[in-house]
């Protein structure tokens, strides 16, 4: 599940390996070997990693899709403030400025 997640957030935020490589400073074969699948769990620093390149320069990627990303690799989602601790059912999507602080 986490190299089709991968995958899809890398499309979605219209980086290539070579450039999510670069803003990840991990090597592009590693990439594509997570993509593939022939690499599996990777760590939770390898992950959030990943997650800040994709979302490096664009405004496609958001908090969610990193809580997607968290997830898919059996990994807790990020902390937001106010949520007492993280969420257990995963990512719920973004709420109403309003409602928040």
């Amino acid at each position: 599940m986490f190299a089709e997640t991968l995958k899809r957030l890398r499309i979605k935020s219209g980086k290539s390996r070579y450039k999510l490589a670069q803003y990840s400073e991990l090597s592009e074969p590693y990439i594509l070997r997570l993509e593939s699948g022939e690499r599996a769990n990777p760590s939770r620093d390898v992950v959030v990693r990943l997650g800040m390149a994709l979302a490096h320069g664009v405004s496609s990627i958001e908090i969610w899709d990193m809580d997607a990303l968290l997830l898919s690799a059996d990994y807790a989602p990020l902390r937001r403030r106010g949520d007492g601790g993280g969420a257990t059912s995963g990512a719920e999507g973004p709420q109403d400025a309003s409602s928040r602080d």
